[in-house]
């Protein structure tokens, strides 16, 4: 479960010499820069910035006065000084404070204190970027808060959204490119010396269009090849389960079923072997109801015919567009049946209806009379790890009439359809790795899908393609070079204040009854944090071993190197099977600007990438990384306690330990929610789907999340104020106290842009809802929200019937 899915496209800096000379500047060279910028910023985006000092003669500003009204008061507040206040600041309190620099300046409601550091005058001058003073923040606070970074954001010809989390993403790709272009050092571990090979390899696209398609036809044809790219294509060398079983074992793809390696739910010391249904080449609610995205399935069966007959072309082989256009239209209907043999994503939120353990040799029993051998399929895919599968061995499936209904679809389709569209899904994960030609092809079905209308540049690629595979390699130096031990330590004492408000919470909570509430308690007490970055780096020893019989990777050959580290993470995985669960193991990079909580191991998880502006900002006001990592935080200690993390205990396993009453009454709470976001119109999709609104049901985990992570930030602030007493304001906002700061920073983090494509996608796909609703729902359930803003009742944001969960 994650605070955002995926990784959406970025855009860029336009030059790498800018780039790499960024990268080269010295941290107090980019402090000064940075802040130089921002007076000027500061000038014209109307920030009135006052003495340092209260000898000095202070800049009158009322508490009704808007930043355009500020920006003929004199600036005095100058980078330089700021950065000696700073420092002075900082030879006398350490590298951590509680009492920040300040100077003073007087309001209509009397005398306060201003933050005085670089991060305040940073942090000031993106909310107030940002902001939209027009709109009166009670009836709508995202506008509010975001407006103005709408206005200066709009999506990127490359991106279908455009969010701060992309932001933060294009600085992260940024930083990673400089470090991959740097020259390798000789006392490099190899991991890094290996990311450095690929990102070379992959921008080196002249070796690229040398090697054309030969290694993708190469790798096609070990299956037998591609039906629709030859006229001598014969079945005899097509085995559709040596194919699914090898493309899993190579690539980690989960065509047809899906199969892998992760805790047992029920007992999550020890591993199990998962079987699931398939993934798709588009999402299911298009393949289900074809007659609503009749564009972007044109563009969908024009990207397979295109990129088909471009492989022919490479094979020599004389196709006609007719004959391709008949196999296109055989795997496009195979594709939809497929599809509605699949369960919707809202069906499958229970894990007992999904946790159906059988040996193989029961799975067999479940499809007599057809062609599948589950165990030579499953051998097939294990063989490589040297781990016998026999009739007895144990598998949880998941989907068990898909299994059912899977086998007597392949049995009733010919042969040569079920090997192109398994060449198609291969074709469309890997055409990107090979020429420009095909990268085109890609192209074109993006634009029509997402709403794109330029291509991300190469640079960017590469980075986050190395990032994907070598990520954990990568971290190591983006942590020494980008990352502060500041940071991780601050990170973690929030972590522990988040769970207290929890706590605070649970411990008033009236709807858990007495025998479950102190399970709960246990439970929270229970979650264990992985903050930044693993504990081992910096041991060198200890990284050649995380990526122990990692092939061989070559700077001209980048299409078998994303085949030798596809292979190495899948076998990597399965050869987890039978062994005790590793409970102490990352699962994501630092390098990632996500968070996660996994409740089979009851962790969560806050990667280095996401602790940096504006999520987390150091030497800063505490309303601010409240407001922004700290609601992330809360997010994530919330899954815990979700509609699905609720049904694994402190340990993760799945068992049930709430009692009937306590179950019934979250289900009344959890239903109001599901409600609440399900009558929430999005006009901007009418055109696709008519009268379009959200999915409450498949929403409902990361709603509750959202709802119950923003209360429990704001009560671990307000208990901050208690022990450290009332923070100073913000230059420039001085007008706002630090809690309208904290709601400020909260909606800033999810300011966002998107396409309607882009928008149509997340609704149809997305666990998540739209950024402005993140914003808005859990704010209008909020009495705290409403008390803050002074926002009457019956307002827009402040609705009589409120939904809380948590």
């Amino acid at each position: 479960m994650e605070i955002m899915t995926g990784r959406e496209n970025d855009v860029a800096e336009t030059s790498g010499v800018l780039r790499r000379a960024w990268g080269r500047r010295t941290p107090l060279e980019k402090v000064l820069l940075a802040i130089s910028g921002v007076a000027v910023l500061a000038c014209m985006a109307m920030v009135g910035i006052l003495a340092t000092s209260g000898s000095q003669t202070p800049r009158t500003l009322s508490a009704d006065m808007l930043p355009s009204q500020a920006k003929e008061s004199q600036t005095r507040l100058t980078a330089e000084v700021i950065h000696d206040n700073f420092l002075k600041f900082m030879e006398v309190h350490d590298d951590k404070a509680h009492r920040l620099p300040v100077y003073n300046t007087q309001t209509a409601s009397g005398k306060v204190e201003i933050c005085s550091t670089e991060e305040c005058v940073l942090a000031a001058a993106d909310i107030l970027e940002a902001m939209d003073t027009s709109v009166d923040p009670c009836d709508n606070f995202y506008q509010f808060a975001c407006g103005g970074w709408e206005q200066k954001n709009p999506v990127p010809d490359e991106s279908s959204r455009w969010s701060q989390f992309d932001l933060l993403r294009r600085e992260l790709s940024n930083a990673l490119s400089v470090i991959l272009e740097e020259p390798e050092a000789a006392d490099e571990p190899s991991p890094l010396k290996k990311a450095k090979v690929m990102f070379s390899a992959c921008m080196n696209t002249t070796a690229l269009e040398e090697a054309g398609l030969k290694y993708l036809t190469d790798f096609l044809s070990l299956y037998g090849g591609w039906p629709m790219t030859s006229t001598d294509w014969s079945e005899k060398n097509f085995d559709w389960q040596f194919t699914v079983a090898d493309g899993r074992k190579t690539l980690g793809s989960a065509y047809l079923l899906s199969v892998w390696v992760f805790a047992d739910q029920k007992d999550t010391d020890t591993t199990a072997l998962y079987t699931d249904q398939t993934s798709l080449g588009l999402p299911r609610s298009v393949l289900i109801n074809p007659s609503n995205y009749e564009e972007r399935i044109n563009a969908y069966k024009t990207y397979m015919a295109e990129t088909a007959s471009i492989m022919a072309k490479h094979l020599g082989q004389s196709v006609s567009s007719e004959d391709i256009q008949l196999d296109v239209n055989a795997v496009f209907d195979f594709e939809m049946l497929l599809a509605n043999i699949t369960t919707p994503d809202e069906d499958r939120r229970d894990i007992d209806r999904m946790y159906n353990p059988m040996t193989v040799a029961e799975l067999s029993d479940l499809t007599p009379n057809t062609s599948i051998n589950w165990q030579q399929l499953l051998s097939n895919m294990f063989a490589v790890t040297g781990n016998p599968i026999e009739s007895t061995t144990r598998v949880i499936v998941q989907e068990v009439e898909y299994m059912k209904r899977m086998a007597i679809l392949i049995d009733t389709t010919n042969q040569r359809t079920l090997a192109n569209y398994l060449m198609w899904r291969h074709v469309k994960a890997l055409g990107d790795e090979t020429n420009q030609e095909m990268r085109d092809a890609s192209f074109k079905y993006a634009m029509v899908a997402n709403g794109v209308t330029a291509a991300e540049p190469r640079w960017k690629v590469c980075a986050d393609k190395t990032n994907d595979f070598l990520g954990i390699a990568l971290g190591t130096k983006y942590v020494e070079t980008y990352f502060s031990q500041q940071a991780k330590d601050e990170a973690n004492e929030m972590v522990e204040d988040i769970r207290s408000a929890f706590k605070d919470l649970l411990d008033v909570n009236d709807w858990m009854d007495e025998a479950t509430k102190p399970l709960a308690m246990e439970k929270a007490n229970a979650i264990s944090k992985f903050i930044a970055y693993p504990d081992w780096y910096g041991n060198a020893t200890a990284l050649e071993h995380f990526y122990d019989d990692l092939g061989d990777v070559h700077t001209d050959r980048h299409f078998s190197n994303v085949l030798t580290l596809s292979s190495w993470w899948s076998t990597d995985e399965l050869n987890d099977f039978g062994l005790p669960t590793e409970r102490s193991k990352w699962f994501s990079a630092p390098t990632i600007v996500n968070a996660f909580y996994m409740p089979e191991f009851n962790s969560i998880t806050f990667p280095a990438g996401i602790l940096q502006p504006p999520f987390y900002r150091a030497n800063s006001l505490q309303a601010l990384n409240y407001g922004g990592i700290g609601q992330v935080i809360g997010h994530e200690i919330t899954h815990g306690f979700d509609d699905q993390g609720r049904q694994n205990d402190k340990n993760g396993n799945a068992i049930p330990w709430w009692t009937n009453a306590t179950l019934e009454s979250f289900m009344v709470k959890a239903q109001c929610i599901v409600d609440q976001y399900d009558n929430i119109r999005v006009p901007e999709i009418d055109d696709f789907m008519p009268n379009a609104t959200l999915n409450g049901v498949n929403t409902q985990g990361e709603n509750i999340a959202d709802n119950g992570g923003l209360r429990e930030a704001f009560l671990a602030y307000q208990k901050y104020i208690d022990r450290n007493g009332e923070e100073p304001r913000l230059p420039g906002l001085d007008q706002y106290s630090p809690q309208q700061i904290f709601f400020l920073s909260n909606a800033n983090i999810w300011c966002g842009s998107i396409t309607k494509e882009g928008l149509l996608n997340q609704v149809l796909t997305d666990p998540h809802s739209p950024g402005k609703f993140r914003v808005l729902v859990p704010m209008q359930n909020m009495e705290e929200f409403s008390s803050v803003w002074s926002c009457p009742v019956g307002s827009s944001m402040n609705p009589e019937k409120k939904c809380i969960v948590w």
